[in-house]
Protein backbone atom coordinates (compact mmCIF):
# COMPACT_ATOMS: atom_id res chain seq x y z
CA UNK A 1 0.00 0.00 0.00
CA UNK A 2 1.30 3.46 -0.97
CA UNK A 3 0.66 6.32 1.45
CA UNK A 4 1.27 10.02 0.84
CA UNK A 5 2.94 11.71 3.81
CA UNK A 6 2.10 15.42 3.65
CA UNK A 7 3.15 18.62 5.38
CA UNK A 8 -0.02 20.61 6.03
CA UNK A 9 0.27 24.35 6.81
CA UNK A 10 -1.10 24.32 10.35
CA UNK A 11 0.19 25.00 13.88
CA UNK A 12 0.37 21.24 14.52
CA UNK A 13 3.88 19.78 14.62
CA UNK A 14 2.77 16.64 12.79
CA UNK A 15 3.03 14.97 9.41
CA UNK A 16 -0.24 13.69 7.94
CA UNK A 17 -0.82 10.45 6.05
CA UNK A 18 -3.30 10.17 3.17
CA UNK A 19 -4.26 7.56 0.62
CA UNK A 20 -3.48 8.46 -3.00
CA UNK A 21 -6.24 10.17 -5.00
CA UNK A 22 -8.79 7.84 -6.59
CA UNK A 23 -7.62 6.56 -9.95
CA UNK A 24 -3.90 7.27 -9.48
CA UNK A 25 -1.88 4.39 -10.88
CA UNK A 26 1.32 2.82 -9.61
CA UNK A 27 3.41 4.44 -12.36
CA UNK A 28 2.14 7.89 -11.42
CA UNK A 29 2.87 7.24 -7.75
CA UNK A 30 6.41 6.16 -8.61
CA UNK A 31 7.05 9.53 -10.29
CA UNK A 32 5.97 11.61 -7.29
CA UNK A 33 8.76 13.50 -5.54
CA UNK A 34 8.98 15.55 -2.36
CA UNK A 35 7.82 19.12 -2.99
CA UNK A 36 4.73 18.34 -5.08
CA UNK A 37 1.58 20.14 -3.99
CA UNK A 38 -1.37 17.95 -3.02
CA UNK A 39 -4.93 19.05 -2.36
CA UNK A 40 -6.33 17.11 0.58
CA UNK A 41 -9.22 17.20 3.08
CA UNK A 42 -8.27 18.63 6.47
CA UNK A 43 -11.06 18.73 9.01
CA UNK A 44 -14.09 20.30 7.33
CA UNK A 45 -12.12 22.01 4.58
CA UNK A 46 -9.71 21.29 1.77
CA UNK A 47 -6.14 22.58 1.99
CA UNK A 48 -3.02 22.55 -0.15
CA UNK A 49 -0.36 20.37 1.43
CA UNK A 50 3.14 19.45 0.35
CA UNK A 51 4.42 15.94 -0.28
CA UNK A 52 7.27 14.89 2.01
CA UNK A 53 7.55 11.27 0.91
CA UNK A 54 5.64 8.22 -0.31
CA UNK A 55 5.70 5.45 2.31
CA UNK A 56 4.30 1.96 2.57
CA UNK A 57 3.56 1.87 6.31
CA UNK A 58 1.70 4.09 8.74
CA UNK A 59 1.20 4.10 12.49
CA UNK A 60 -2.51 4.77 11.94
CA UNK A 61 -5.30 2.40 10.98
CA UNK A 62 -5.12 2.31 7.15
CA UNK A 63 -8.88 1.88 7.01
CA UNK A 64 -9.38 5.29 8.64
CA UNK A 65 -7.08 7.21 6.29
CA UNK A 66 -8.69 9.79 4.02
CA UNK A 67 -7.81 9.95 0.34
CA UNK A 68 -6.15 13.03 -1.10
CA UNK A 69 -8.30 14.94 -3.58
CA UNK A 70 -5.68 15.51 -6.30
CA UNK A 71 -1.98 15.95 -6.96
CA UNK A 72 -1.53 19.46 -8.34
CA UNK A 73 1.97 19.10 -9.79
CA UNK A 74 3.40 16.48 -12.13
CA UNK A 75 6.90 17.21 -10.85
CA UNK A 76 8.32 18.72 -7.69
CA UNK A 77 8.57 22.50 -7.69
CA UNK A 78 11.33 22.43 -5.06
CA UNK A 79 14.75 20.86 -5.41
CA UNK A 80 15.91 18.15 -2.97
CA UNK A 81 18.25 20.75 -1.46
CA UNK A 82 15.35 23.11 -0.78
CA UNK A 83 13.35 20.36 0.87
CA UNK A 84 16.37 19.54 3.02
CA UNK A 85 16.65 23.21 3.99
CA UNK A 86 12.98 23.31 4.97
CA UNK A 87 13.34 20.19 7.10
CA UNK A 88 16.40 21.68 8.82
CA UNK A 89 14.65 25.01 9.48
CA UNK A 90 11.60 23.25 10.94
CA UNK A 91 13.83 21.28 13.29
CA UNK A 92 16.18 24.14 14.20
CA UNK A 93 13.41 26.68 14.91
CA UNK A 94 10.98 24.08 16.35
CA UNK A 95 8.25 25.08 13.91
CA UNK A 96 5.63 22.95 12.09
CA UNK A 97 7.08 21.62 8.83
CA UNK A 98 3.92 22.51 6.88
CA UNK A 99 4.28 26.25 7.54
CA UNK A 100 8.01 26.13 6.79
CA UNK A 101 7.54 24.48 3.39
CA UNK A 102 4.70 26.91 2.61
CA UNK A 103 7.17 29.79 3.11
CA UNK A 104 9.11 28.50 0.08
CA UNK A 105 6.09 29.00 -2.24
CA UNK A 106 4.53 32.24 -3.52
CA UNK A 107 0.98 33.08 -2.44
CA UNK A 108 -0.70 31.98 -5.68
CA UNK A 109 0.78 28.48 -5.48
CA UNK A 110 -0.05 28.23 -1.78
CA UNK A 111 -3.65 28.93 -2.77
CA UNK A 112 -3.61 25.96 -5.16
CA UNK A 113 -3.47 27.96 -8.39
CA UNK A 114 -2.11 26.20 -11.48
CA UNK A 115 1.65 26.26 -11.86
CA UNK A 116 2.42 28.03 -15.13
CA UNK A 117 5.88 28.15 -16.60
CA UNK A 118 7.19 31.39 -18.02
CA UNK A 119 7.36 31.52 -21.79
CA UNK A 120 5.38 31.85 -25.01
CA UNK A 121 2.47 29.72 -26.30
CA UNK A 122 3.68 27.00 -28.60
CA UNK A 123 3.18 23.54 -30.04
CA UNK A 124 4.94 20.18 -29.89
CA UNK A 125 4.37 16.70 -31.30
CA UNK A 126 2.23 14.32 -29.28
CA UNK A 127 3.32 10.75 -28.61
CA UNK A 128 1.36 9.66 -31.67
CA UNK A 129 2.77 12.47 -33.81
CA UNK A 130 6.34 11.46 -32.98
CA UNK A 131 5.71 8.11 -34.66
CA UNK A 132 4.90 9.61 -38.06
CA UNK A 133 7.57 9.32 -40.76
CA UNK A 134 9.14 12.27 -42.58
CA UNK A 135 6.89 13.59 -45.36
CA UNK A 136 3.65 12.47 -43.74
CA UNK A 137 0.34 14.24 -44.52
CA UNK A 138 1.51 15.07 -48.04
CA UNK A 139 -2.12 15.59 -49.19
CA UNK A 140 -2.41 18.54 -46.77
CA UNK A 141 0.59 20.76 -47.63
CA UNK A 142 0.17 23.20 -44.74
CA UNK A 143 -0.33 20.45 -42.18
CA UNK A 144 2.67 18.61 -43.64
CA UNK A 145 4.74 21.81 -43.40
CA UNK A 146 3.76 22.27 -39.74
CA UNK A 147 4.54 18.64 -39.01
CA UNK A 148 7.96 18.96 -40.64
CA UNK A 149 8.79 22.04 -38.53
CA UNK A 150 7.80 20.26 -35.33
CA UNK A 151 9.80 17.18 -36.31
CA UNK A 152 12.89 19.39 -36.51
CA UNK A 153 12.36 21.07 -33.13
CA UNK A 154 11.16 19.75 -29.77
CA UNK A 155 8.92 22.80 -29.27
CA UNK A 156 8.05 25.68 -31.61
CA UNK A 157 6.53 29.02 -30.64
CA UNK A 158 3.10 29.77 -32.13
CA UNK A 159 4.40 33.10 -33.47
CA UNK A 160 7.13 31.29 -35.41
CA UNK A 161 4.54 29.05 -37.09
CA UNK A 162 2.40 32.09 -37.94
CA UNK A 163 5.38 33.73 -39.66
CA UNK A 164 5.71 30.59 -41.80
CA UNK A 165 2.09 30.97 -42.92
CA UNK A 166 0.69 28.26 -40.62
CA UNK A 167 -2.49 29.49 -38.99
CA UNK A 168 -3.98 28.55 -35.62
CA UNK A 169 -6.74 26.69 -37.48
CA UNK A 170 -4.20 24.33 -39.09
CA UNK A 171 -2.71 23.57 -35.67
CA UNK A 172 -6.14 22.91 -34.19
CA UNK A 173 -6.81 20.47 -37.02
CA UNK A 174 -3.59 18.61 -36.20
CA UNK A 175 -4.51 18.61 -32.53
CA UNK A 176 -7.91 17.14 -33.47
CA UNK A 177 -6.06 14.27 -35.13
CA UNK A 178 -4.06 13.72 -31.95
CA UNK A 179 -0.74 14.58 -33.64
CA UNK A 180 0.22 17.77 -31.75
CA UNK A 181 -0.43 19.35 -28.37
CA UNK A 182 -0.22 22.87 -26.99
CA UNK A 183 2.69 23.77 -24.71
CA UNK A 184 4.59 26.71 -23.26
CA UNK A 185 7.94 27.34 -24.92
CA UNK A 186 10.45 28.60 -22.38
CA UNK A 187 13.01 31.03 -23.69
CA UNK A 188 16.55 29.82 -22.98
CA UNK A 189 18.22 32.48 -20.82
CA UNK A 190 21.41 33.95 -22.14
CA UNK A 191 24.52 34.29 -20.06
CA UNK A 192 24.56 37.43 -17.93
CA UNK A 193 27.46 39.82 -18.45
CA UNK A 194 28.87 42.82 -16.63
CA UNK A 195 31.53 45.49 -16.93
CA UNK A 196 34.91 45.44 -15.19
CA UNK A 197 33.79 48.14 -12.77
CA UNK A 198 35.84 50.61 -10.78
CA UNK A 199 39.52 50.33 -9.96
CA UNK A 200 39.90 48.64 -6.59
CA UNK A 201 42.23 49.76 -3.82
CA UNK A 202 44.52 47.21 -2.21
CA UNK A 203 42.08 46.17 0.53
CA UNK A 204 39.20 45.70 -1.93
CA UNK A 205 41.37 43.74 -4.36
CA UNK A 206 42.55 41.41 -1.60
CA UNK A 207 38.96 40.79 -0.49
CA UNK A 208 37.76 40.07 -4.05
CA UNK A 209 40.67 37.70 -4.67
CA UNK A 210 40.26 35.80 -1.38
CA UNK A 211 36.47 35.43 -1.68
CA UNK A 212 36.65 34.68 -5.41
CA UNK A 213 38.91 31.71 -4.73
CA UNK A 214 36.10 30.03 -2.78
CA UNK A 215 33.47 30.25 -5.54
CA UNK A 216 32.13 26.76 -6.17
CA UNK A 217 32.51 25.64 -2.54
CA UNK A 218 31.02 26.57 0.81
CA UNK A 219 32.84 29.17 2.86
CA UNK A 220 31.43 31.97 4.98
CA UNK A 221 33.09 35.38 4.79
CA UNK A 222 32.60 38.48 6.93
CA UNK A 223 33.37 41.67 5.01
CA UNK A 224 33.78 44.41 7.61
CA UNK A 225 34.16 47.83 6.06
CA UNK A 226 33.68 51.37 7.31
CA UNK A 227 30.95 53.44 5.67
CA UNK A 228 32.06 54.42 2.17
CA UNK A 229 34.83 51.80 2.01
CA UNK A 230 33.43 50.26 -1.19
CA UNK A 231 31.79 47.06 0.06
CA UNK A 232 29.22 47.27 -2.75
CA UNK A 233 31.97 47.37 -5.39
CA UNK A 234 33.36 44.15 -3.89
CA UNK A 235 29.89 42.61 -4.21
CA UNK A 236 29.57 43.72 -7.84
CA UNK A 237 32.92 42.33 -8.93
CA UNK A 238 32.22 38.99 -7.26
CA UNK A 239 28.78 38.88 -8.92
CA UNK A 240 30.47 39.48 -12.28
CA UNK A 241 32.63 36.40 -11.69
CA UNK A 242 29.53 34.34 -10.93
CA UNK A 243 27.86 35.51 -14.15
CA UNK A 244 30.96 34.42 -16.08
CA UNK A 245 30.45 30.94 -14.62
CA UNK A 246 26.73 31.07 -15.53
CA UNK A 247 25.56 30.76 -11.92
CA UNK A 248 22.90 32.72 -10.03
CA UNK A 249 23.40 35.20 -7.18
CA UNK A 250 21.17 36.06 -4.22
CA UNK A 251 21.59 39.52 -2.66
CA UNK A 252 19.70 39.99 0.60
CA UNK A 253 18.92 43.54 1.77
CA UNK A 254 17.30 44.36 5.13
CA UNK A 255 14.50 46.68 3.99
CA UNK A 256 12.11 46.96 1.05
CA UNK A 257 13.09 50.61 0.71
CA UNK A 258 16.64 49.61 -0.22
CA UNK A 259 15.51 47.29 -3.04
CA UNK A 260 14.73 49.89 -5.80
CA UNK A 261 17.99 51.82 -5.41
CA UNK A 262 20.03 48.60 -5.26
CA UNK A 263 18.16 47.25 -8.29
CA UNK A 264 18.85 50.46 -10.22
CA UNK A 265 22.57 50.31 -9.48
CA UNK A 266 22.80 46.67 -10.52
CA UNK A 267 20.88 47.24 -13.75
CA UNK A 268 23.34 49.96 -14.76
CA UNK A 269 26.23 47.58 -14.15
CA UNK A 270 25.06 44.26 -15.60
CA UNK A 271 23.51 43.01 -18.83
CA UNK A 272 21.53 40.37 -17.01
CA UNK A 273 18.03 39.45 -15.87
CA UNK A 274 17.77 41.03 -12.41
CA UNK A 275 14.59 40.43 -10.42
CA UNK A 276 13.42 41.55 -6.99
CA UNK A 277 11.50 39.58 -4.36
CA UNK A 278 9.80 41.28 -1.42
CA UNK A 279 6.43 41.53 0.31
CA UNK A 280 5.60 44.86 -1.36
CA UNK A 281 5.07 43.19 -4.75
CA UNK A 282 1.72 42.01 -6.06
CA UNK A 283 1.06 38.28 -5.96
CA UNK A 284 1.31 38.06 -9.77
CA UNK A 285 4.65 39.88 -9.96
CA UNK A 286 6.04 37.91 -7.06
CA UNK A 287 5.04 34.64 -8.74
CA UNK A 288 6.70 35.69 -12.02
CA UNK A 289 9.94 36.52 -10.17
CA UNK A 290 9.77 33.26 -8.22
CA UNK A 291 9.32 31.23 -11.40
CA UNK A 292 12.17 33.11 -13.13
CA UNK A 293 14.43 32.08 -10.24
CA UNK A 294 13.24 28.48 -10.43
CA UNK A 295 13.72 28.03 -14.17
CA UNK A 296 17.12 29.74 -14.12
CA UNK A 297 16.25 32.74 -16.28
CA UNK A 298 16.88 35.15 -13.38
CA UNK A 299 20.61 35.74 -12.99
CA UNK A 300 20.56 38.05 -9.95
CA UNK A 301 17.90 38.20 -7.23
CA UNK A 302 17.68 41.19 -4.89
CA UNK A 303 15.26 40.62 -2.06
CA UNK A 304 14.37 40.87 1.60
CA UNK A 305 14.46 38.06 4.15
CA UNK A 306 11.78 35.83 2.55
CA UNK A 307 13.81 35.53 -0.67
CA UNK A 308 16.27 33.26 1.15
CA UNK A 309 13.75 30.49 0.34
CA UNK A 310 13.67 31.24 -3.41
CA UNK A 311 14.11 28.04 -5.51
CA UNK A 312 17.41 28.68 -7.31
CA UNK A 313 18.48 26.34 -10.08
CA UNK A 314 22.24 27.03 -9.82
CA UNK A 315 23.12 29.21 -6.86
CA UNK A 316 26.71 30.44 -6.96
CA UNK A 317 26.89 33.15 -4.27
CA UNK A 318 24.80 34.53 -1.40
CA UNK A 319 25.40 38.10 -0.21
CA UNK A 320 23.81 39.37 3.00
CA UNK A 321 24.22 43.16 3.08
CA UNK A 322 24.06 44.86 6.50
CA UNK A 323 24.10 41.41 8.10
CA UNK A 324 23.72 42.88 11.60
CA UNK A 325 20.30 44.39 10.83
CA UNK A 326 17.41 43.15 12.97
CA UNK A 327 15.07 43.21 9.94
CA UNK A 328 16.48 39.84 8.88
CA UNK A 329 14.60 38.27 11.78
CA UNK A 330 11.00 37.25 11.10
CA UNK A 331 9.06 38.16 14.24
CA UNK A 332 5.68 36.49 13.72
CA UNK A 333 4.37 33.21 12.39
CA UNK A 334 7.39 31.18 11.29
CA UNK A 335 10.14 32.96 13.23
CA UNK A 336 13.58 32.68 11.68
CA UNK A 337 16.77 34.59 10.94
CA UNK A 338 17.32 34.98 7.20
CA UNK A 339 21.03 35.55 7.79
CA UNK A 340 21.44 32.22 9.56
CA UNK A 341 19.33 30.37 7.03
CA UNK A 342 21.45 31.93 4.27
CA UNK A 343 24.55 30.43 5.86
CA UNK A 344 22.89 27.00 6.09
CA UNK A 345 21.69 27.27 2.50
CA UNK A 346 25.20 28.10 1.34
CA UNK A 347 26.38 24.92 3.03
CA UNK A 348 23.71 22.81 1.32
CA UNK A 349 24.18 24.47 -2.09
CA UNK A 350 28.00 24.35 -1.79
CA UNK A 351 28.42 28.06 -2.49
CA UNK A 352 30.10 30.87 -0.51
CA UNK A 353 28.16 33.24 1.72
CA UNK A 354 29.33 36.84 2.10
CA UNK A 355 28.16 38.83 5.13
CA UNK A 356 28.79 42.56 4.82
CA UNK A 357 28.58 45.22 7.53
CA UNK A 358 30.25 48.29 8.94
CA UNK A 359 29.16 47.14 12.44
CA UNK A 360 29.12 43.32 12.43
CA UNK A 361 26.87 41.42 14.79
CA UNK A 362 28.36 39.79 17.87
CA UNK A 363 27.49 36.36 16.47
CA UNK A 364 29.54 36.99 13.32
CA UNK A 365 32.46 38.41 15.32
CA UNK A 366 32.38 35.28 17.50
CA UNK A 367 32.35 33.02 14.42
CA UNK A 368 35.41 34.89 13.12
CA UNK A 369 37.14 34.42 16.48
CA UNK A 370 36.62 30.65 16.43
CA UNK A 371 37.79 30.49 12.78
CA UNK A 372 34.37 29.49 11.45
CA UNK A 373 34.16 32.60 9.23
CA UNK A 374 36.92 34.28 7.24
CA UNK A 375 37.42 37.96 8.05
CA UNK A 376 38.12 40.68 5.47
CA UNK A 377 38.56 44.32 6.55
CA UNK A 378 38.11 47.50 4.53
CA UNK A 379 39.49 50.26 6.76
CA UNK A 380 39.89 52.99 4.14
CA UNK A 381 37.24 54.90 2.27
CA UNK A 382 37.21 54.18 -1.46
CA UNK A 383 38.14 56.78 -4.05
CA UNK A 384 40.23 58.93 -1.74
CA UNK A 385 37.24 59.97 0.41
CA UNK A 386 38.02 60.97 3.99
CA UNK A 387 36.37 59.71 7.16
CA UNK A 388 34.36 62.30 9.12
CA UNK A 389 36.01 64.14 12.00
CA UNK A 390 34.67 63.10 15.40
CA UNK A 391 34.98 65.19 18.55
CA UNK A 392 33.76 64.38 22.05
CA UNK A 393 33.03 67.43 24.22
CA UNK A 394 33.54 67.51 27.97
CA UNK A 395 30.73 69.84 29.06
CA UNK A 396 31.45 69.77 32.79
CA UNK A 397 31.46 73.29 34.27
CA UNK A 398 30.62 74.78 30.86
CA UNK A 399 27.75 77.20 30.36
CA UNK A 400 24.83 75.40 28.68
CA UNK A 401 21.96 76.92 26.72
CA UNK A 402 18.88 74.66 26.56
CA UNK A 403 21.20 71.67 26.80
CA UNK A 404 23.60 72.90 24.09
CA UNK A 405 27.21 73.74 24.81
CA UNK A 406 28.76 76.96 23.48
CA UNK A 407 31.14 74.91 21.29
CA UNK A 408 28.20 73.11 19.69
CA UNK A 409 26.27 76.34 19.09
CA UNK A 410 29.35 77.93 17.50
CA UNK A 411 29.82 74.91 15.23
CA UNK A 412 26.16 75.03 14.17
CA UNK A 413 26.42 78.76 13.41
CA UNK A 414 29.59 78.30 11.37
CA UNK A 415 28.03 75.47 9.35
CA UNK A 416 24.90 77.48 8.56
CA UNK A 417 26.95 80.49 7.49
CA UNK A 418 28.76 78.27 4.98
CA UNK A 419 25.40 77.39 3.43
CA UNK A 420 25.34 73.80 4.71
CA UNK A 421 22.85 71.85 6.79
CA UNK A 422 22.98 70.56 10.36
CA UNK A 423 21.55 67.33 11.70
CA UNK A 424 21.04 66.92 15.46
CA UNK A 425 20.12 63.60 17.05
CA UNK A 426 17.97 64.00 20.14
CA UNK A 427 16.71 61.46 22.62
CA UNK A 428 13.23 60.20 21.75
CA UNK A 429 11.97 59.25 25.23
CA UNK A 430 12.05 61.23 28.45
CA UNK A 431 13.04 64.80 29.26
CA UNK A 432 16.79 64.14 28.97
CA UNK A 433 18.89 61.10 27.97
CA UNK A 434 21.05 61.35 31.11
CA UNK A 435 21.25 63.03 34.49
CA UNK A 436 24.70 64.51 35.02
CA UNK A 437 26.28 66.57 37.75
CA UNK A 438 27.72 69.67 36.15
CA UNK A 439 30.43 70.00 38.80
CA UNK A 440 31.93 66.52 39.21
CA UNK A 441 30.64 64.76 36.08
CA UNK A 442 28.67 62.05 37.95
CA UNK A 443 26.16 60.20 35.75
CA UNK A 444 23.03 58.44 36.98
CA UNK A 445 23.39 54.76 36.08
CA UNK A 446 21.04 51.83 36.52
CA UNK A 447 21.66 49.67 39.57
CA UNK A 448 20.69 46.51 37.67
CA UNK A 449 22.72 47.00 34.48
CA UNK A 450 25.35 49.29 32.98
CA UNK A 451 22.90 51.55 31.11
CA UNK A 452 22.45 55.23 31.84
CA UNK A 453 19.14 56.29 33.33
CA UNK A 454 16.76 58.56 31.40
CA UNK A 455 15.18 61.56 33.13
CA UNK A 456 11.35 61.57 33.14
CA UNK A 457 10.73 65.04 34.57
CA UNK A 458 6.94 64.97 34.71
CA UNK A 459 6.86 61.92 36.98
CA UNK A 460 10.07 62.78 38.83
CA UNK A 461 11.68 59.42 38.02
CA UNK A 462 14.82 58.01 36.48
CA UNK A 463 14.00 55.11 34.15
CA UNK A 464 16.15 52.46 32.52
CA UNK A 465 14.98 51.82 28.96
CA UNK A 466 16.90 48.52 28.85
CA UNK A 467 15.83 46.55 31.92
CA UNK A 468 12.81 48.63 32.97
CA UNK A 469 14.27 49.73 36.28
CA UNK A 470 12.90 52.90 37.89
CA UNK A 471 14.42 55.13 40.57
CA UNK A 472 13.43 58.44 42.26
CA UNK A 473 14.87 61.58 40.72
CA UNK A 474 17.60 62.80 43.18
CA UNK A 475 17.55 66.39 44.36
CA UNK A 476 21.34 66.66 44.88
CA UNK A 477 24.38 64.83 43.54
CA UNK A 478 25.03 61.70 45.59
Amino acid sequence: MSILRLAIPSPLRLQFDYLPPAGMGASELAELRAGCRVRAPFGRREVVGYLLEVVTETSLDPGKLKAAVEVLDNASLLSPGMMQLCRWAASYYHHPIGEVVAAAFPTLLRQGKEHKKLGSPGWRLSHRGKGLPQGALARSPRQAQALALLQGEAEVEANSLTREGISAGIMRALMGKGLVEACTVKSIPGRGTGSDGLTLNQEQAQAVAAIGETLGSFHCHLLEGVTGSGKTEVYLQLINRCLEENSQVLVLVPEIGLTPQTLNRFEKRFEANIVSLHSGMTDTRRYASWEAVRDGSAHIVIGTRSSVFAPFRKLGLIIVDEEHDGSYKQQDGFRYSARDIAVKRGQLEKCPVLLGSATPSLESIHNVAIKRYRHHRLQQRAGGAQLPTLEALDVRKQAMTAGFSQALLASIKDTLQRGKQVLLFLNRRGYAPTLQCHDCGWLAQCRNCDARLTVHRRRGRLRCHHCGGSHPLPIRCP
